[in-house]
């Protein structure tokens, strides 16, 4: 068996942005994991950790020594190779020489390009200690980061000033130099508690226990779990409930080496701004956590998490940070008190001096369109809370011109609601100000009510086919509008709300609305491009569901205007699909779309003639595609996909026997015309469903 020992690497540097430290720690690992499989050799448990001030991979069992191996080396043809004889000739002799080689080594190889020289030499496997020498300062080069500093006198940059390295592998140092640093066994504690640490070995868990000695808590989910139970015990100390803000959290992990949860005291005069404010500015400005009361509301009181913490620095940590949000709170109460001394809706002409997008006018002129396809779509979606919608539309742009909007952009529509609450509008009103916006992220709520669904969707396909209309087409990385965003945005609502309008006449109706003159695209070219990008994103949606590219592709080829129908549809065939007489259907399905295909090449009609029947099985086949149709248009009438599925499949003893018994491409023209036009009359109920063609059985 193959002796192996304990790889460990650690960077240690100045603090590194939290966003950025957890992509950064795994990239290494993952690096690490590469190395070591491109060089053959073997390993065992990977873990990576760390702190704001180091990045730590650890690898459990690498083997310690590459195998031995026997590589074929390829040299010159054997035409000029070997003369006559058989001998080798300058051309031989001389690749054996560049390698190293004995001429008695070469023999003849025969490839497809012909016969060449060739000849085997031993390679000796290298340590792992060679091999991670070589790698890791490379890999250190490489790893993902947003912009690097650069240092001293030194080239090498980083994403801190790299303070020092640790490269273990058992008990030896591993030779590795970066940014002028050497690799040693030396890492570093706390920066203020602790002491520097030498480390004997790569174990793992001696090396967890001697950077808590030092005040460094390594671990991330330890970390985690100790700020999250300490802050909810605070909260409860003070007859409170922490509230839940899991970014934050993540944030503050990656903050901290030894974090210290403690509680601070806001001024009450801050408690009459929104909660959304007073939360915002905590954990933006301070990374700090709120605290509501028995009742619900946000009490004045918070978590803070330092990185050191003792008696007498407690209540100094606290007062510092109430003084740092106490300035922006002063500012966001003055807003606050300001913007509520008029109406939401006075806000709406200073809409006018903000342009929205160049050639498609103000942000008014899209509050208005938005307004125009709200009541559309209120009309057909959900009449009776179109009032309420329209309303809505009309006053849910207002606030971006409000000061508190100003100052916090990310509360837009949430100010909004609250000050429509002020200005005597309805509770239904404010809602659906606030949630137009959702869903915001991957994995967030639709709107809760209809009217902040119709909404939001007015307002997400404006901002769709206006930037279509432009050219401002999403490429590859680049989505500045974020319309893959607003698409999924659409395409949840109506999932949502199991809403079936054809999702062409809400495009449809959006084009409309905008002024056509100063768009680069309009109206076919522009709806069909929209469609295929809503087309494109569903189908993300579906295989992300259902993992079956065949199936979503068969089923979106048969339509998609319905979206919550056309789930429905994927999600039946995909469990048709896994049983095990769907691939003899599936051939049927198949055999009768390729033949409608070259119908219509033909330019045959499904106008049938059961006149010009001559076998029984046209009549058969004729008779239960009449029944089925029926029967498939009551049950897609009522979204019952299975029992459409189940309706078609019960066609398949008919289909069998047509194809068995029936001559289709028959050399009597209105012979052959009937049955293309039979077979098109019964591809239309399946193509009801899905282009079978496209599954794979």
């Amino acid at each position: 068996m193959s002796e192996t020992r304990d790889l460990l690497f650690e960077l240690g540097c100045e603090e590194i942005p939290a966003g950025v430290a957890p992509k950064m720690a795994t990239a290494l690992l993952v690096a690490l994991q590469n190395t070591l499989d491109e060089a053959g050799l073997s390993y065992g448990q990977c873990t990576w950790l760390g702190t704001p001030r180091r990045l730590t991979a650890h690898i459990a069992d690498v083997t310690v020594q590459q195998q031995d191996t026997i590589q074929e080396l390829i040299g010159p043809p054997a035409r000029i190779a070997f003369d006559e004889a058989g001998e080798p000739t300058k051309a031989a002799l001389g690749f054996a020489r560049g390698k190293g080689l004995d001429p008695a080594q070469l023999y003849r190889k025969s490839t497809e390009r012909g016969d060449y020289v060739a000849a085997n030499i031993e390679v000796k496997g290298k340590s792992a200690a060679v091999v991670l020498s070589e790698a890791l300062p490379v890999i250190l080069r490489n790893i993902p980061q947003p912009k690097k500093m650069r240092w001293g006198r030194g080239a090498e940059g980083f994403i801190r000033p790299v303070q020092w390295l640790v490269a273990l592998f058992g008990e030896a140092i591993i030779d590795v130099q970066f940014t002028g640093v050497s690799a040693n066994r030396l890492s570093a504690g706390h920066r203020f508690l602790g002491q520097d640490i030498e480390l004997v070995d790569a174990n793992l868990q001696s090396y967890i226990s001697a950077l808590r000695n030092e005040k460094v808590m390594v671990q991330v989910d330890e970390r985690r779990e100790l700020i999250a139970n300490k802050a909810k015990a605070l909260a409860q100390s003070v007859s409170g409930t922490l509230v839940d803000d899991p970014k934050t959290l993540d944030v503050v992990t990656w903050l901290v080496e030894w974090p210290q949860p403690l509680v601070g005291t806001l001024p009450t005069a801050f408690m009459s701004i929104p909660d959304e404010v007073i939360i915002t500015t905590l954990k933006e400005h301070q990374k700090l956590f709120t605290i509501r009361g028995p009742d619900g509301a946000l009490i004045n009181r918070f978590i803070a998490v330092a990185n050191t913490l003792s008696d007498a620095s407690r209540d100094v940590i606290a007062t510092g940070n109430a003084k740092v949000v106490t300035a922006r709170l002063s500012d966001a109460k003055f807003f606050y008190d300001a913007d509520r001394s008029q109406a939401l809706e006075n806000f709406l002409p200073k809409l006018e001096g903000r342009i929205y997008l160049q050639g498609l006018g103000s942000t008014l002129d899209k509050a208005k369109r938005i307004e125009r396809l709200s009541q559309t779509l209120a009309t057909e979606l959900c009449p009776a809370h179109q009032q309420t919608a329209l309303r809505a539309a009309h006053l849910c742009k207002a606030d971006l011109v409000t000061q508190m909007v100003f100052e916090f952009t990310e509360l837009q529509g949430r100010i909004g609601a609250d000050y429509a609450l002020a200005s005597g509008e309805t509770e239904a009103v404010a809602m659906a100000i606030a949630e137009h916006y959702r869903p915001t992220f991957a994995g967030d709520a639709i709107p809760s009510t209809e009217a902040g669904c119709v909404v939001a969707l007015a307002d997400k396909l404006d901002s769709i086919v206006a930037c279509f209309g432009l050219a401002m087409i999403p490429t590859g990385s680049q989505d500045p509008y974020a319309l893959r965003r607003g698409a999924l945005g659409v395409l949840h609502i109506l999932m949502g709300r199991n809403w079936s309008s054809a999702l062409s006449e809400m495009v449809d109706d959006a084009i409309a609305a905008l002024p056509a003159d100063n768009l680069k695209r309009s109206g076919v070219q522009l709806r069909e491009q929209v469609m295929d990008f809503f087309k494109g994103r569903l189908k993300s949606l579906l295989i992300e569901q259902l993992s079956a590219v065949d199936v979503v592709d068969a089923v979106l080829e048969a339509g998609f205007d319905d979206v919550p129908a056309t789930v429905a549809r994927a999600k039946a065939v995909a469990a048709l699909r896994a049983q095990p007489t769907f691939e003899p259907l599936a051939a049927a399905f198949k055999r009768v779309g390729n033949l409608v295909k070259k119908a219509k090449e033909a330019g045959a009609t499904p106008q049938v003639d059961a006149e010009l029947f001559v076998e029984q099985a046209e009549h058969r086949l004729f008779e239960a595609v009449d029944q089925m149709t029926e029967q498939v248009n009551d049950q897609v009438a009522k979204g019952d996909w299975d029992a459409v599925l189940t309706t078609l499949s019960s066609a398949k003893p008919a289909v069998d026997q047509f194809f068995d018994d029936v001559m289709v491409m028959h050399e009597d023209e209105r012979l052959r015309r009937n049955r293309l036009a039979l077979l098109m009359k019964t591809g239309r109920i399946f193509s009801l469903v899905a282009d079978f063609s496209r599954i794979q059985a």
